[in-house]
């Protein structure tokens, strides 16, 4: 069983203008309404590609229902703690004249301690799940080191705890044990105060950070330059597919949604790790906020078989 845990959940729009014009009421076309944040995008992620997982949220007034709605229209399992706050929002506008991508993320609402006290519970009581993936931001109110908790809590039991997140909460759940952690080349440059513009560089920075903490892995995603496998034994480093990219929005997360699938259903660390690289490729050809598709992932996944041998 996989579960997911979004502390800072959103509703997705997107839409499109021919171009940014200062001063003028700009009227959006092509207009999507969709579920958002981390976790429960990697939720929405494991069910297109045809797996099943528990997505637990705090949802706040207003968007918060139809956030769940949508997500149980699509298929979602939902375990929701109701809270007093807004719901928050977020905006991606394509500029349809260049082809540029804008995005607006607006803060999340304060949530009280009963709030994220019982997301906590509901992620800790019962059975544990063979993964648990904890991703995105912390809002306020919620403490930085709750996915620290989290992980201790989960310590000794089989559950393999997937972390996509930055700065403090990054930095204060590496204090406890982790399967694996899924940063972006800038998340990871303000994790080690540098710049790593050098392949050389990111190497030896996974390396390191292996080697010094509990964390079986560290799956740095480079964009259109690929990605980078690092555990204590093992360096993979794959390229980006050359595609023709539509939107980069919930690539990462479509990323981490198949790779834990995969990984739920036996593949190898590398297997999963190039359905991963699929899935998020998949993700740039979807308009929007729109995730990535089960067909164009199968595909590209046999692709990057061809070009990689996962087995050795």
């Amino acid at each position: 069983m996989i579960s997911t845990l979004t502390m800072n959940p959103c509703l997705d729009i997107s839409g499109e203008i021919p171009r940014l014009i200062a001063d003028q009421k700009l009227r959006c076309n092509t207009v999507r309404r969709e579920p958002g944040g981390g976790g429960i995008n990697v939720s929405r992620a494991v069910l297109r590609l045809g797996g099943e997982s528990l997505a637990v949220f705090p949802a706040g007034q207003g968007g918060g229902n139809l956030v769940e709605k949508m997500l149980r229209e699509e298929g979602v399992t939902c375990e929701t703690v109701s809270h007093q706050g807004y719901f928050r929002q977020s905006f991606a506008v394509r500029t349809t004249d260049d082809g540029r991508i804008y995005r607006f993320a607006l803060p999340g609402p304060e949530i009280e301690q009963t709030t994220w006290q019982t997301c906590l519970d509901k992620i800790t009581e019962g059975a544990p799940p063979a993964y648990l993936v904890l991703s995105g931001t912390l809002p306020p109110g919620v403490p930085e080191d709750l996915y620290e908790r989290i992980a201790d809590h989960f310590r000794d039991q089989p559950t393999k705890i997937i972390l996509d997140t930055s700065g403090t909460p990054l930095r204060l759940a590496l204090n406890s044990k982790l399967f694996l952690i899924k940063p972006n080349l800038r998340e990871l440059e303000d994790f080690c105060s540098c710049q790593l513009d050098d392949e050389t560089k990111q190497e030896q920075i996974c390396r390191t950070l292996v080697d010094s903490y509990d964390c079986h892995a560290i799956v740095l995603t480079l964009g259109a330059a690929g990605a980078l496998l690092t555990t204590a034994d093992d360096q993979f480093r794959v390229r980006g597919l050359r595609v023709e990219p539509v939107s980069p929005v919930g690539a990462g997360d479509s990323f981490v949604g198949a790779m834990t699938l995969s990984l739920e259903q036996g593949a190898s660390l590398r297997q999963a790790f190039l359905y991963g690289m699929a899935a998020g490729t998949a993700a740039l050809i979807t308009p929007g906020s729109e995730l990535c598709r089960k067909e164009d992932t199968e595909n590209y996944y046999r692709h990057l078989n061809e070009m990689h041998d996962p087995s050795t």
